[in-house]
């Protein structure tokens, strides 16, 4: 009867490790999700040095005509807002150059309002931009 009770542990914790596993492999918890840009199509790429001391803003000629972009940080850690404040070191939406993150915006308004600032250094913001297909 003992051998019968520690068989049923046995199995439930393996249970527990493989549905664990389950979960763990199709969450999103991981940060990575699907982008479907089927309407869009890339029209230009930018380096931008976002520095400690100001503000950065993605190109005019650019921004204006994007209907999304795509953009990763290198070298240092960004804060950026989309609400058309100015982000500091300390306040707005931090994007870590070492935690694999990216930014996708497929909003016109949002784009043009994009502010970013270099946190402990300055940082390269790679930029693709992204146009309705003709």
């Amino acid at each position: 009867m003992i051998e019968g009770k520690r068989r049923t542990l046995k199995m439930k914790k393996l249970l527990f490790l493989v549905l664990t596993a389950v979960v763990l492999v199709s969450s999103s918890a991981w940060g990575f999700m699907d982008v479907v840009i089927t309407d869009n199509t890339p029209f230009a790429y930018e380096k931008i040095t976002v520095t400690t001391s100001s503000v950065s803003m993605l190109d005019k000629t650019y921004r204006d005509s994007a209907r999304a972009i795509f953009l990763t940080v290198e070298d240092n850690s960004i804060r950026y807002r989309i609400d058309g404040g100015n982000a500091t070191s300390s306040d707005g939406h931090l994007l870590s150059s070492s935690a694999l993150q990216n930014l996708w915006l497929h909003d016109g308004w949002a784009i043009k309002n994009l502010r970013m600032i270099g946190i402990d250094g300055n940082a390269t913001a790679i930029v693709t931009y992204y146009r309705t297909k003709r």
